[in-house]
């Protein structure tokens, strides 16, 4: 955990590894006529809206053989952060997945994850938000640090979107995708993450 009490999160290198890291980009990749616009889902609503002054991002929900391993290793994790968070520990729940990405840009402003998606379930019950990278070699956009909001109001902790690392962190934590900055403004050439939600 960092010194900082209020902006909890651990960071995982070489989370899949490099082979397996590879060929799920290669899979967003070939899907790039399923990722659609990404939607903010307002307090009260129940359905979402495209709004590019919040949010600016395409996603793709089903991520097909890939699912499955992504799920399992995320899983694996909850009694460790929960620990390492100072949270209670609880049976596993339903994870909710997507991959998301950023072209030239992209970006979303601050927020939390407990409610801003739309999904069916409205991310009320969410814990423990995970986000997995993935981009091409080298890396052929800037920005996109993802920013950890202190809850005292204090200097924010940013976090580079780095091939095959894992980001977790308590999903009542303040955050935000800084803008990408994409020249070769290509799908395949952006910042791709996996958000993972571990709910209760």
């Amino acid at each position: 955990m960092p010194p900082d009490h209020l902006m909890p999160h651990r960071l995982f290198a070489s989370w899949l590894g490099e082979t397996q890291a590879d060929s799920l980009l290669s899979y967003a990749v070939s899907e790039e006529a399923r990722f659609r616009e990404t939607k903010v889902l307002r307090e009260g609503a129940t359905a979402g809206d495209v709004d590019q002054s919040i949010r600016r991002s395409r996603v793709l929900r089903d991520l097909g053989p890939f699912d499955r391993l992504l799920r399992d290793r995320a899983t694996a994790l909850q009694a460790e952060l929960e620990t390492a968070f100072g949270m209670s520990h609880l049976p596993p729940g339903e994870a909710e997945i997507e991959m998301v990405a950023h072209g030239d840009g992209g970006f979303y402003r601050p927020h939390i994850d407990t409610f801003t998606g739309d999904s069916a379930s409205g991310g009320a019950n969410r814990r423990l938000s995970l986000v997995y990278y993935v981009h091409r070699r080298p890396r052929a956009f800037s920005g996109g640090r993802l920013r950890l909001l202190s809850l005292g109001g204090g200097k924010a902790v940013a976090i580079e979107p780095a091939h095959d690392s894992l980001l977790a962190f308590p999903s009542f934590l303040p955050h935000e995708v800084e803008t990408v900055s994409a020249p070769q403004d290509r799908f395949e050439y952006g910042r791709f993450a996996v958000n993972i939600w571990l709910c209760s």
